[in-house]
């Protein structure tokens, strides 16, 4: 990899005493969960670009649900049930009780981490860790992440715990922010530490990063064969090529866009990934079309190649997706939310401002968005304008506090 990557590569050598383990090495858990697919995405840049720099440490990724599996029924079956609704509705677009349901999560983790009473229950989901607990733990989801630092302090009081919002609001209080848990916080965007500040969260627990977390590899400026990769596709490398994504569940609005696309005739190869949904790729591939279409399944290896390729991304407003787009250097086509708008709105906003995309109010709108992008010589300009190097800040980030906070409570015993 050249370019940024380089960077990041060289960087490890501002840090290399944390290189050189002393006694066992140090421990760092990165907490996701299975909703939808950008938590996942989040967690798996910072294993990868945690690892990569600091070989000697142990970074894995433990989801929440598995936590919560260990002796605490109620907590794994109620989060679990969460879960697998929330995705059921995703692939669908269609979300009910969203909100109220959010809401009403954040007041049961406040209470049962706040309670003295439900101490107990927290002792019991700390033996998760066994012998082993985390001198680390950062997370990229929301709301839950307080319960599992508190069960973290039962076992380990000195454990580093870091919250890192992947979203560009706070969409209920409590969700990313809940200063009552001694925690710190990366920022990938400025209006978040205006929330944090007004939220009760210390300044000096914040650390603002030029962008939202992304993995590396989207920074690599490696050359790439646009012409082998699209005919692996069988698709036709004399046409503009766009990618459809809307997250790892692979949604109706996969199937929507292209079938939207291939009615209006517009000249395009289409590369459509469809996540888990293992009833999409058969869907798009009876789709009766005028101009090829790839149907692609689930990979856990994030997609560099294809938006390198893509001349734009039809997707989602999610904070994964618009900074895959941006550092790819890719035009995003994003469908209004509505379900979700809650998360998102402040996402499409800031999209619109920095003019690096267009919105579609809905699936059947693509296609125009599709010929406004294609015509817009200026906006991959703007695009560049507005890239960022906020997975790198965040490694240095979590390596400066642990060389404040970690090294030094280790030397202290």
């Amino acid at each position: 990899m050249g370019g940024v990557v380089d960077t990041f590569v060289n960087k490890s050598q501002l840090h290399s005493q944390l290189n050189r383990p002393s006694g066992a090495a140090l421990r760092v858990d990165i907490l996701s969960f299975a909703a939808a697919s950008g938590h996942e995405s989040a967690a798996a840049a910072l294993r990868y670009g945690l690892s990569r720099r600091y070989p000697h440490w142990i970074v894995r990724i433990v989801d929440v649900e598995e936590i919560f599996r260990h002796r605490t029924r109620r907590l794994h079956v109620i989060h679990n049930l969460g879960i697998r609704w929330f995705n059921w509705c995703m692939r669908r677009e269609s979300y009910w009780f969203f909100e109220k349901c959010i809401r009403s999560w954040i007041r049961f983790v406040e209470y049962n981490t706040r309670v003295r009473s439900k101490r107990p229950r927290l002792q019991r989901t700390a033996e998760f860790w066994g012998e082993a607990p985390p001198d680390v733990l950062l997370s990229v989801t929301p709301m839950t992440h307080t319960l599992v630092y508190e069960s973290a302090r039962c076992i380990n009081p000195d454990v580093l715990c870091v919250t890192i919002p992947v979203d560009y609001c706070e969409m209920s209080p409590g969700y990313w922010f809940q200063p009552a848990i001694p925690q710190k916080y990366l920022l990938g965007w400025e209006g978040l530490r205006d929330v944090a500040i007004r939220s009760g969260v210390p300044s000096a627990d914040i650390r603002d990063l030029s962008g939202m977390i992304i993995d590396p590899r989207f920074y690599s400026t490696a050359s790439i064969d646009r012409r082998q990769i699209l005919n692996a596709l069988e698709l036709d490398s004399s046409l503009p090529t766009g990618v459809i994504s809307f997250g790892g569940q692979g949604t109706v609005n996969v199937l929507r866009s292209a079938k939207r696309i291939a009615e209006a005739g517009v000249p395009v190869n289409l590369i459509c990934l469809c996540g888990r949904n293992q009833q999409l790729p058969s869907a798009i591939k009876r789709l009766e079309t005028p101009y090829p279409v790839a149907a692609v399944s689930f990979d856990p290896e994030p997609p560099v190649d294809f938006l390198r390729i893509a001349d734009f991304l039809i997707g989602k407003p999610g904070t994964m997706t618009l900074n895959e787009a941006l550092i790819t250097n890719t035009p995003l086509i994003f469908i209004k939310s509505t379900g979700l708008s809650a998360v998102q709105e402040e996402n499409e906003a800031w999209i619109l401002s920095q003019g690096i995309g267009v919105m579609a109010q809905t699936a059947a709108h693509v296609d125009g968005a599709v010929r406004e992008v294609l015509d817009n010589a200026d906006m991959r300009n703007r695009i560049e304008a507005s890239r960022h190097t906020g997975i790198f800040d965040g490694l240095d980030a979590i390596a400066d506090f642990v060389e404040s906070t970690v090294s030094n409570t280790r030397t202290a015993t």
